[in-house]
């Protein structure tokens, strides 16, 4: 299985204005048509927050880490399973003083255990900046009888994959407002893929100093502790991950 191409940037933040002045013309109408166009695509525009704050919006293309180990089945993966979703600021956007920290949920008690632990802690520092990332699934299945890719078309699928980016943006919402309420400062990110690959990628992406991550209870009599999403950020992220049981 060949390597998923690394996370990029967004264009508004790439560079950071060391692209050659020559290569833009400057003219206002050039400069206007050029603001419309990224506007177009997505890049760099910002979204009204309820408390009146501008927040920027980031659509990053990616190929996602696949659930599937098949190269073959990479023809499945839809156009929208390729972007992901920041609100907020990206990591190289944060001051150097301030400590990032990853903090993964996936809608689970495992998940609320750890964002409990964030929200309440004594140890963390309250100025640290908390990047909130859920890793989504790269194919839309129809029902739990289906192992595969859905057989409707690519249009379709986009829009349901689009319509799951739309509802985990609103039900991290109430997290990011409580951590805001605490006095952290905290960016939302979304993505398609598998969860365990995806993650280390986020916490390199965005340079965290700390992974936070629940662990979930294995039934009785059964360890899959090898194969869980702590255990794979314990052996593979690139910063101290720390697990809440």
């Amino acid at each position: 299985m060949s390597k998923p191409a690394p996370i990029s940037t967004d264009a508004a933040n790439a560079g950071n204005g060391t692209s050659p002045s020559s290569s833009v013309p400057t003219s206002p109408s050039t400069t206007r048509k050029l603001g419309n166009a990224l506007a177009s695509m997505g890049i760099g525009t910002k979204k009204q927050s309820a408390d009146g704050l501008t927040t920027p919006t980031h659509e990053i293309a990616q190929t996602p880490a696949l659930e599937s180990g098949n190269p073959f089945d990479k023809h499945d993966i839809p156009t929208e399973a390729r972007q992901q979703l920041v609100v907020g600021k990206v990591g190289e956007a944060i001051h150097e003083e301030n400590s990032k920290i990853l903090l993964a949920l996936d809608g689970t008690d495992a998940g609320d255990k750890a964002f409990n632990y964030v929200l309440n802690s004594k140890v963390l520092a309250k100025d640290a900046h908390i990047f909130i990332a859920t890793v989504l699934p790269a194919n839309v299945l129809s029902g739990p009888w289906v192992s595969g890719p859905l057989s409707i078309d690519t249009k379709r699928q986009n829009e349901l994959l689009k319509q799951l980016r739309t509802q985990a943006l609103a039900k991290l919402q109430p997290y990011k407002e409580k951590l805001k309420a605490a006095g952290y400062e905290a960016t939302l990110h979304i993505l398609h893929g598998d969860a365990r690959q995806s993650l280390v990628r986020v916490a390199q992406h965005h340079k965290v100093d700390l992974v936070i991550a629940g662990k979930r209870t294995a039934k009785k009599g059964l360890n899959f502790s090898t194969g869980t999403i702590s255990s794979h950020l314990v052996n593979h992220a690139p910063s101290p991950v720390l697990v809440i049981k």
